[in-house]
């Protein structure tokens, strides 16, 4: 069975679902705050200005002109810079970052918001579906799901939004398998948000190329191959096809938002913190923290000793260290050249553990065990803030946007993305 040209048939449907549109809705908010936020950093100027040497009529979210190719390299880029972007537990990987980036890059200006949301949810549903099959092993042998799914999952979504052939789709899928990579090592780098960048870019190169004319040829069978080169049998992918939107991997397992820019495998112990301060916790009183996790619960996190702002992302020690000595995390240091030197000295205080039972995806469980002068402290946190069982409200969604926009300019935005007949310009003359 051919599950490459099932998963094309399948990219065919366009989702009516109201349920699953309103996620949609969630997530470009969301992702376009990302970018809003982003596009005021110094290094994702520079990496803008780099690009639009190259010339173009398409405009980024940066507001420059470029080709097609070069504006999904700077959205993707810009939108995973922060690493305030939002998460889906199958695919381990952060899908507007890529997904939206693609999908803004080829859609025209005049395409309608409600066919960018449909696409969105066609590529959420292929980047889950492959996370199910390859993930967890994928990414703990060292893969950045974003740039290696990401690439084939927005792919899909470009075919879905131009309503290419089940021929067409195939071959870009095809093609995308040939561009997708990246690797987890990269964290706290800016080569990080470079592979987002180039996930969304490849993605446009795969769907360019299927739609040409000189009908450029490729294996029309590729994900059963691309799988098993990376050691996958192919039991792994006889599913793919199969269920599709029910009920919809945007809706279950679903997205998750974050409300400060650092890694997601974090946002357990940072709650967890969070509650042993409110409980009267301090650091200065902590002779030993220990953070236990399940096997591979922590694997994203790994700089346990961070040396600049960007590293501290994904440190589960600096970010438990602020919240026990200032109450909270500090968001302007996780973007600092260097780390607070106390740290440096505190930091030995702190160890992991792997000691806690795998559980689903949907859960992230994280205990954080303060041993005090007065005796030991615990706090377990499973799901916490802004994953899909307790979801953001919309208000703290949007405090992103508030953040870079007049509260006028959100609530226009907000309501120019609910409107079913509203199209891209509209927005577009908002944001720039």
């Amino acid at each position: 069975m051919n599950e490459t040209r099932l998963v094309a048939k399948q990219l065919q449907q366009k989702s009516e679902d109201s349920r699953l549109i309103k996620e949609a809705r969630r997530a470009l908010i969301d992702y376009l705050g990302c970018v809003l936020q982003a596009r005021k950093e110094p290094k994702v100027q520079e990496f803008g200005r780099l690009w639009q040497q190259e010339g173009g009529k398409v405009n980024s979210l940066l507001g420059l002109h470029t080709t097609p190719e070069r504006a999904a390299l700077i959205n993707g880029f810009a939108a995973h810079y922060l690493d305030f972007d939002d998460v889906q537990a199958n695919f381990r990987g952060h899908p507007s970052a890529v997904i939206y980036s693609a999908l803004l890059a080829i859609a025209p200006p005049s395409s309608q918001v409600r066919q960018v949301l449909q696409a969105f949810i066609a590529g959420v549903e292929l980047a889950g579906k492959l996370g199910l099959a390859l993930n967890p092993d994928h990414t703990v042998q060292g893969w950045h799901s974003t740039a290696t799914i990401g690439t084939i999952a927005a792919t899909g979504a470009l075919c879905n939004l131009a309503n290419a052939s089940v021929d067409q789709t195939t071959r870009a899928l095809s093609f995308a398998t040939s561009q997708a990579s990246g690797m987890s090592f990269q964290n706290g780098t800016d080569a990080k948000p470079l592979q987002a960048g180039l996930a969304a870019r490849n993605a446009v190169t795969a769907f360019i190329l299927s739609q040409s004319r000189g009908s450029f040829t490729a294996n029309e069978d590729s994900l059963q191959f691309w799988g098993a080169t990376l050691g996958f049998n192919e039991t792994s992918f006889s599913l793919l096809g199969n269920d599709w939107y029910q009920p919809g991997q945007i809706n279950k397992p679903g997205l998750w938002f974050k409300v400060h820019p650092f890694c997601s495998a974090a946002l357990s112990g940072y709650e967890a913190a969070k509650m042993l301060w409110n409980k009267g916790v301090r650091w200065s009183d902590c002779v030993q923290v220990v953070v236990h996790y399940p096997p591979n619960g922590d694997r994203a996190l790994n700089q346990q000793w961070p040396q600049t702002g960007q590293e501290s992302k994904f440190s589960i020690e600096f970010i438990i260290w602020q919240v026990l000595k200032f109450g909270d995390v500090k968001d302007a240091d996780f973007t600092a050249r260097f780390v607070d030197s106390q740290f440096k000295i505190d930091v030995v205080k702190i160890v992991r553990k792997h000691d806690l039972a795998t559980t689903s995806a949907t859960k992230r469980p994280t205990l954080v065990e303060t041993v005090t002068r007065r005796g030991i402290v615990k706090q377990l946190v499973v799901m916490p803030l802004g994953s899909p069982n307790r979801p953001l409200s919309s208000e703290k969604l949007q405090e992103k946007l508030l953040m870079v926009l007049p509260k006028e300019k959100v609530a226009a935005l907000v309501d120019l993305i609910v409107k079913k007949e509203a199209v891209l310009q509209e927005i577009y003359w908002l944001i720039q």
